[in-house]
């Protein structure tokens, strides 16, 4: 009796030798030079064995980049369900002396051209339209989040949001060279009016400069501006100023082409009475996948403002949707003192959480099988899939992690699940903030990974 005590008490008082090679390895790597400039926290847990393996500085409030659609994304499904869908709705109201189109939208950030185009045909060929109206009563007038940073426009991923978005409220503009000293070709999808071009680059001419596609967003116009020297094929998404302007625009001209002549284009909500003539369903896990696999803000910020339908009626916030976040930080995460959450995607200057809350976040995911499938299935594979893509290719990491990656300004972040060499599967979490150059820290991270699969 007195052995088997004994056994047990040494097993339970000093850890086991791969879980002090992983803490030496951590350790040895925050000695790294690169951290007494950059801010690091880092945790380990085994969800197996529901125990912290590793914690350092856990309860440092940090920016969290896209990391925070993690949270996000399991609040959201948690609350809303897995066969949660997000509508668009076409309703017509003919009452014998006009005939009037409403389009009713609640931000589906995946709908797409062909949504647009079957939408479009679902009216009969030949109908003569007095007013296609946007119904946008779903969400307030504010189009940007709070914190977020005035000169990401007008780039793609920071669209102005609004209830009726198509392509994301982007286009996206591919430029190629021609012959030596002539203005490059270029394409822009989707085809539109909405958007004026002009190409003032020319090819293989460094004279000209750096090549640079930017939309007059200073003056909140939808002239989109090609310049400088094109060398090679080039892309970039460019947001369109008003979304639902663009949205509207657009259902106009594939109206047009489906035969149905539309007299003007207008606002207004679609009344109680109206015939539903088309629906357009999203699944909320198809939002959630887009979210953290390719990182998509407008996705991470639908799925806040579905939140906020949940205990609110229109027109709603992104402030009331994320106090669902902050209530789950609070409750299921663990929330520490002076915690901030400011949107969904992680895009604000607002947003500060712990590496406690987001393991916190993970293990509670983790608790919840059906929850879980649908999160860890959308994570990005390390050297596979999503942003992790390029990332652990020549390691023992190599397809053995899925994880969320954050990056903006002087922020890289990493939070997932890893699997160990025992066969365990692990939740880490590392936070670094205050950096210059992104890729010398994810190096870094890397070899943080590595200790874990280790």
């Amino acid at each position: 009796m007195k052995l088997h005590l004994i056994i047990f008490l040494l097993l339970f008082s000093f850890p086991v030798p791969a879980q002090r090679a992983m803490k030496n390895s951590i350790d040895y790597l925050l000695k790294d030079e690169l951290l007494s400039i950059v801010d690091a926290s880092v945790m380990v847990y085994d969800l197996n064995d529901d125990t912290l393996l590793y914690a350092h500085r856990p309860d440092k409030l940090v920016r969290p980049a896209s990391v925070q659609k993690i949270v996000t994304s399991v609040v959201a499904v948690d609350k809303l369900g897995d066969g949660y869908t997000i509508d668009t709705e076409l309703f017509i109201k003919d009452n014998g002396e006009c005939r009037n189109l409403y389009v009713k939208g609640r931000m589906d950030p995946l709908f797409g051209v062909d949504d647009m185009v079957k939408m479009a045909s679902s009216v009969p060929g030949g109908c003569v339209v007095d007013t296609l109206f946007a119904d946008c009563s779903f969400m307030d007038s504010l189009y940007w989040g709070s914190g977020w940073i005035w000169d990401d426009n007008p780039y793609g991923f920071q669209p102005y949001l609004s209830p009726l978005m198509v392509c994301g409220g982007a286009v996206e503009v591919v430029v190629s060279p021609a012959s030596k000293g002539e203005a490059p070709h270029y394409t822009v999808t989707p085809e539109s009016s909405f958007y004026s071009v002009v190409n003032e680059a020319r090819s293989g001419d460094s004279s000209f400069g750096k090549l640079t596609i930017l939309r007059d967003w200073l003056e909140d116009s939808n002239l989109i501006r090609i310049r400088g020297n094109c060398t090679k094929r080039y892309k970039e998404k460019i947001n369109m100023y008003k979304s639902a302007d663009f949205f509207l625009a657009l259902l106009a001209e594939k109206l047009d082409s489906a035969g149905v002549e539309v007299g003007t284009i207008s606002f207004g909500c679609a009344p109680d009475d109206a015939e539903r003539i088309h629906l357009v369903r999203r699944p909320v896990v198809d939002v959630v996948d887009e979210a953290l696999m390719e990182s998509d803000n407008l996705c991470a910020e639908a799925l806040i403002y579905h939140l906020a339908a949940m205990g609110n009626e229109p027109p709603l916030s992104m402030d009331e949707g994320c106090e669902v976040l902050r209530g789950f930080l609070n409750r299921e995460a663990g929330g520490c003192n002076g915690f901030s959450v400011a949107d969904g995607s992680g895009l604000s200057v607002y947003d500060y959480i712990s590496a406690r809350q987001l393991i916190n976040t993970l293990r509670y995911a983790y608790k919840d099988s059906a929850l879980f499938n649908v999160i860890y299935n959308r994570l990005p594979l390390s050297g596979v899939s999503g942003t992790m893509k390029n990332r652990t290719k020549d390691g023992v990491a190599y397809k053995k992690v899925r994880a969320k990656t954050g990056t903006v300004k002087g922020v890289c972040t990493l939070a997932g699940y890893a699997h160990a060499a025992n066969g365990h599967l692990c939740a880490f979490v590392i936070l670094n903030n205050g950096l210059q150059k992104a890729s010398l820290v994810r190096r870094w991270q890397d070899k943080v990974l590595e200790a874990i699969c280790r």
